[in-house]
């Protein structure tokens, strides 16, 4: 019998990548301002998470990760992540964001991320080492409370700062961590919960009906909607990334992504959302040079959504041509199918 797979997931790997480029762009302020907040602050926040719980996911589904196998999916992000930390080294020079102060080398490395995406890097590479060492030592109820009060920790240092800054000894308290992080969206706080979440749906068979799941999706989604707009309507925010809803119809929302199966996949979908999350900042400093060189910034930089298309498109093909020259010329069609046991 042919192993299973997760069509559905790959296809969203691709759309969860399409918005990561639509948060960093904009690209209906052009013409629907409010449109654009739905798509980049709202949907948009759905796809780191999703990110985070398909990796965990993947590595849990055959039951615990030896430590061999946990060590491999960390060699090859930090190595992603060395490439990427070079990749933009050259930019930081240019824009002169390079600082060779220890505690900002710190910051940058294993926090905040040496160019404003690639945060991502290390905190799955922290958020997987605390993860998997708590389950080495702790039951699953007491893993979840702790990854709780990690996401807690760092929800009241991001989205609620507005609302609970104002308490002297809370205020204090950030204001002691935002020396080492600017923001708490990173590998300590943000990343172990949706880490936990894609492990857990790995090692618990879930029964719901697809119509359950949507509707599950569609009443958290509306009171993640909603708890969007109040934080916005707040005077200070240190950032948007986390909110008290999102765990919830992330989890539905992979939930019912488990649904689809077939014994075919997207086999190229995997590497080129990865590549395309890393190489879009740059093609984004790419389109706005060209709009420069040809004297057509209307076009290339104040069109927004012609700026989105420009900067997608550059991203997805030169992604396309690295994976290319990666596989030696070679790159399986749009599915596969097969028996043999792969990576996802």
């Amino acid at each position: 019998m042919s192993k299973k797979y997760y069509p559905f997931i790959d296809i969203m790997r691709i759309i969860a990548s399409l918005l990561v480029i639509a948060i960093h762009t904009d690209p209906l302020t052009s013409f629907n301002p409010q449109l654009n907040f739905l798509i980049t602050r709202v949907f948009g926040r759905l796809a780191v998470p999703f990110f985070f719980m398909t990796t965990a996911y993947f590595l849990f589904n055959q039951g615990m990760p030896t430590y061999a196998k946990l060590k491999s999916v960390i060699k090859q992000f930090l190595i992603i992540d060395i490439c990427s930390i070079l990749l933009y080294l050259p930019v930081q020079i240019y824009n002169h964001s390079l600082s060779f102060e220890p505690i900002v080398i710190v910051k940058d490395l294993f926090m905040d991320g040496t160019f404003y995406h690639l945060w991502y890097l290390p905190a799955v590479i922290i958020g997987l080492l605390i993860l998997y060492e708590l389950y080495q030592h702790l039951n699953e109820k007491t893993i979840f409370m702790i990854v709780c009060i990690l996401y807690m920790i760092g929800l009241a240092g991001d989205s609620y700062y507005s609302y609970l800054h104002q308490i002297p000894l809370i205020e204090a308290f950030y204001t002691a961590l935002f020396k080492i992080c600017d923001y708490t969206r990173n590998g300590f706080f943000f990343a172990p919960m949706f880490l936990f979440l894609g492990a857990f749906l790995a090692q618990h068979q879930w029964n719901f009906k697809r119509y359950v799941l949507i509707f599950l999706m569609l009443v958290s989604f509306m009171i993640f909607f909603i708890e969007t707009l109040l934080i916005h309507q707040q005077p200070i925010i240190t950032h948007d990334a986390m909110t008290l809803s999102l765990p919830f119809i992330s989890f539905f929302f992979f939930s019912f992504c488990l649904t689809f199966q077939s014994s075919k996949r997207f086999v190229l979908y995997k590497d080129l959302s990865l590549y395309v999350y890393i190489l879009h900042p740059l093609m984004i400093i790419v389109v706005r040079m060209m709009g420069k060189l040809t004297h057509l910034e209307h076009i290339f930089i104040s069109q927004s959504l012609f700026h989105y298309l420009a900067v997608t498109g550059f991203s997805f093909i030169i992604a396309y041509l690295l994976i290319l020259l990666k596989k030696g010329g070679k790159i399986y069609g749009y599915h596969q199918k097969t028996k043999k046991l792969d990576r996802n």
